[in-house]
């Protein structure tokens, strides 16, 4: 429908003299509007933009509970001012980008995080502001100088073919970025409570930090510096502000790590969107709903977008260090049955806090955002078959901590905790269990996992990027006609039909980033058809490799449950229990204590068991990630220098990366018009 309005509107400005072949065969689905362009141009000021309308059809795999087709659009506008025509200064111009982005989110029905979402068109959606630059080269362009809101993605890694896919693991991002490290730390030193409602201290949250924002959606203060000291070598640098936030929060999912069988939430909630403190049922370890029990899902924080406008950076970091971990007030104990079958009483709240823990769950810093580049384009043989051969680095300035090592957050626990067992509303009966069976040291319920303490105070990382033309087909003229007065022979005409290859690889310490290594490859092939010479077919396979010291992480993660690693509660369990939600007190059962329990001098812990019992709810442990890899497939025809139509398939194996999302099939179309 938007192409058919561009074509109507186009077709109403193509001109002056309303000649359809003049106007199919322009530059512009808008033409010249009746010679008002070719006048701005002359007199300096360019004007040009794209619409883009793509298509997502997720046919098998993913997720459940969301749209399984999507579409999405993009319309961009470009104004460059060169002040040569009027002003007589060769070089300067003068450069604002405009963009607005609306449909749908194909990631959401895929599973992947999104580094490796089918579609690249959902960071900075509604309207947004882009570069917005000065500039200064000169004549030979061996030296150019821009400085302003910038965005060093537009400027360093340019992979020209890569456009031509869909997936923002290929055409965007192109493995950098990521989850940098667990986020910062921060402690609440007043008291708190714990799952029993025994006041504690020392509770923890964990406010996340900014990836490398590696798209078209960052912009910031800086500057950038390109020299050539050859025809064929260029240097690069750049300097820019690292804000953190600009990326907006897109709505929290529930993976499939976030239900069961890893936590107590319904496999039912897998894929919907998370609400703070939206009440839920509960799932014992065997599976089943726990009848009467509820639990909130605490705080989740809410779907923003800047729409590129934090010109004075980052806001200040405001943690609400009062709300961390704090126990919410209602409801209080109720009874149901536990997964033994036991009737018992125990708070129907899990004690996650439904409260904003302050600057919206982001560690919000400002720093410096650096990236280099050193680059060859040679042409080799008699065909010049153009490549692109580049190494660069960037450093990310934003405060984080490392995946490892890591410790446990200790703090005083009292002797015993009570819970309600009997009696009535205004005078109950409870009953004490022991609240640890060794001495004074645990880890507070609020911090119930190990806490990264090496901190890190940059992002950096490596790429290599290397381009190549293999091949380039020639335009063959025949002879002439005998007598006709011209040579016998004509020189044969080089063209840009023929093959190409792409690739890119990039390295990030695995400490400070889930997916330190990737790489992709990619072949596009123009004019394979006869008749068809500015058509292009092209496939790129790619692949992001997770971290084992994440996966480290994660097994620390696993092995940590109510009571410190390695006491005697848990020690009866080889290596920790599973339990990602720590259990309520007095959801276990009563009764004698089973042999597995006994210490080692042969004796009984204590009774009742209660949380110590063998029937507690244990979960299963948070997977290990390994790979993710992608597989996409173009045929781009190019209908005219202004408007193009591209079918396309994607295959992403191991969504998620940790085994729990099925292989995503998609199959799309894509519809572009520069206007």
């Amino acid at each position: 429908m938007a192409l058919m309005v561009v074509l109507t509107v186009a077709n109403a400005f193509a001109g002056e003299s309303m000649n359809f072949e003049t106007w199919w065969g322009g530059k512009y689905a808008t033409g010249n509007w009746f010679g008002v362009r070719d006048t701005l141009s002359e007199h300096g000021l360019t004007i040009t933009g794209e619409a883009k309308e793509v298509y997502f059809g997720q046919i098998s795999g993913g997720l459940p509970n969301q749209p399984r087709s999507n579409w999405l659009n993009q319309e961009s506008l470009k104004f460059v001012y060169d002040f040569q025509p009027l002003f007589g200064i060769k070089g300067l111009t003068i450069e604002s980008n405009w963009r607005y982005r609306g449909g749908g989110n194909p990631q959401w029905a895929a599973g992947t995080p999104s580094n490796f979402n089918p579609s690249t068109l959902n960071s900075g959606m509604g309207v947004r502001i882009m570069t917005q630059q000065i500039e200064y080269s000169t004549p030979n362009k061996s030296v150019v100088i821009n400085a302003g809101w910038e965005n060093p993605y537009e400027q360093f890694l340019q992979q020209p073919l890569s456009k031509f896919f869909e997936n923002n693991a290929i055409t965007s991002s192109k493995g950098i970025g990521g989850t940098p490290g667990p986020g910062i730390a921060v402690v609440n030193n007043a008291s708190s409570f714990n799952a029993a409602g025994v006041p504690t201290k020392g509770s923890v949250a964990y406010y996340k930090t900014s990836p490398v924002p590696w798209s078209s959606s960052y912009t910031a203060w800086g500057g950038t510096l390109k020299i050539k000291p050859t025809k064929e070598i260029y240097i690069q640098s750049g300097l820019y502000m690292a804000i953190s936030g600009t990326g907006g929060v897109a709505p929290t999912q529930y993976s499939a790590t976030s239900v069961y069988p890893y936590t107590s939430v319904p496999q039912s909630y897998l894929g919907q969107f998370k609400k703070s403190g939206q009440v839920v049922a509960v799932v014992g370890g065997d599976g089943r709903i726990i009848s009467g029990a509820s639990q909130n899902v605490g705080w989740v924080p809410g779907a923003t977008n800047n729409h590129g406008l934090y010109f004075a950076g980052s806001p200040g970091f405001n943690p609400n260090t009062g709300r961390i971990g704090v126990k919410p007030g209602t409801p209080v104990n109720v009874k149901y049955v536990n997964a033994a079958g036991k009737s018992v009483s125990a708070p129907a709240f899990f004690a996650a806090s439904p409260y904003n823990q302050g600057s919206g769950g982001n560690y919000n810093q400002n720093g410096l955002y650096n990236v280099n580049e050193i680059g060859w384009t040679p042409k080799f043989g008699k065909d010049k078959l153009e490549g692109k051969y580049a190494i660069g680095a960037y450093i990310w300035g934003q405060k984080n901590t490392s995946y490892s090592p890591s410790q446990f957050t200790a703090s005083a626990f009292p002797a015993t905790y009570k819970v309600i067992t009997g009696g009535t509303k205004a005078k109950p009966t409870y009953t004490v269990y022991p609240g640890n069976y060794t001495t004074p040291s645990y880890t507070s319920y609020a911090a119930a996992k190990p806490a990264a303490y090496h901190e890190n105070q940059v992002v950096w990382g490596l790429y290599l990027q290397a381009d190549q033309m293999l091949y380039r087909a020639k335009e063959h003229h025949d002879a002439p006609a005998p007598g006709d007065g011209k040579s016998a022979v004509q020189p044969t005409k080089l063209t840009d039909k023929g093959l190409y290859m792409f690739s890119e690889f990039t390295f990030t310490p695995p400490e400070n980033n889930q997916l330190p290594f990737y790489f992709q490859v990619g072949l596009v092939y123009k004019g394979l058809i006869p008749t068809r010479d500015n058509d292009s077919i092209g496939v790129a396979f790619s692949a992001g490799f997770y971290s084992s010291v994440y996966n480290s992480w994660i097994k620390s993660q696993n092995q940590q449950i109510e009571n410190a690693y390695g006491s005697a509660h848990n020690a009866k369990v080889p290596n920790g229990p599973t339990v990602q939600q720590p259990v309520n007190p007095g959801t276990g059962t009563s009764g004698s204590v089973p042999a597995s329990s006994l210490n080692k001098a042969g004796t009984a812990y204590g009774a009742p068991v209660s949380t110590q019992a063998l029937y507690q709810n244990y979960y299963a442990y948070q997977p290990l990630f390994t790979s993710t890899e992608v597989i996409e497939a173009f045929y781009n025809v190019q209908v005219n220098k202004w408007a193009a139509v591209k079918p396309y398939f994607q295959c992403i194996i191991n969504p998620a990366g940790n085994g729990t999302v099925a292989n995503d099939w998609v199959l799309g179309v894509s519809a572009k018009v520069a206007f």
